[in-house]
């Protein structure tokens, strides 16, 4: 009779140690996926930074690039001047404008500046962008692809492309797809 008892208590304590295990593990799991979307962040603030860079050699360079940053996050252009006079590079102002965006979507209460200045003084106060992310439960993983996305922007600047479209190009429309077959009745 003992043998069932013990063979209870023990797995009582095997699935007790299976239900305190598995938050460990999902927060394990959590820590890596804010690492590695931080250090793709972060690469992606570089690459950005070395556009940006070239882009601000060209004749009015930096304001092309601060006019198409703000029009990407719906904000005046010295929003984006602003935190380069603050010392964040295009693409530390890039993920501060993108985590403000979302932090916006989440608190329908903050103005656009106030989720800017939060996030700023987090950046400020020394946190990494995955801790602040990860505290004001954003998803660093978006930002990858504004990131992504201004990326572009500053590259078609410093190639010095226009931001017009050439009026005298025409529209090409795409051919009409034929008419599919009726299908005979049954």
């Amino acid at each position: 009779m003992r043998a069932p008892a013990v063979t209870r208590f023990v797995g009582g304590l095997l699935i007790a140690g299976v239900a305190l295990g598995l938050p460990m593990v999902a927060q394990a799991d959590d820590a890596k996926d804010i690492q590695k979307n931080e250090r793709q962040v972060q690469a992606g603030a570089r690459r950005l930074d070395d556009d940006a860079a070239r882009a601000a050699r060209t004749p009015d360079g930096q304001r092309r690039l601060d006019e198409r940053l703000a029009k990407q996050f719906n904000v005046d252009p010295s929003v984006v001047t602003g935190l380069r006079d603050r010392h964040f590079s295009y693409g530390q102002a890039t993920i501060a404008l993108a985590l403000s965006q979302q932090l916006m979507k989440q608190d329908k209460t903050l103005s656009q500046q106030a989720a800017l200045d939060k996030i700023v003084a987090d950046r400020q106060a020394g946190k990494g962008w995955g801790v602040i992310a990860r505290d004001l439960k954003l998803k660093l993983g978006d930002v990858v692809s504004d990131v992504k996305k201004a990326d572009k922007t500053a590259e078609h600047v410093a190639a010095g492309k226009s931001d017009k479209v050439d009026q005298n190009v025409a529209k090409v429309d795409k051919p009409e797809k034929p008419a599919k077959p009726e299908k005979p009745g049954r």
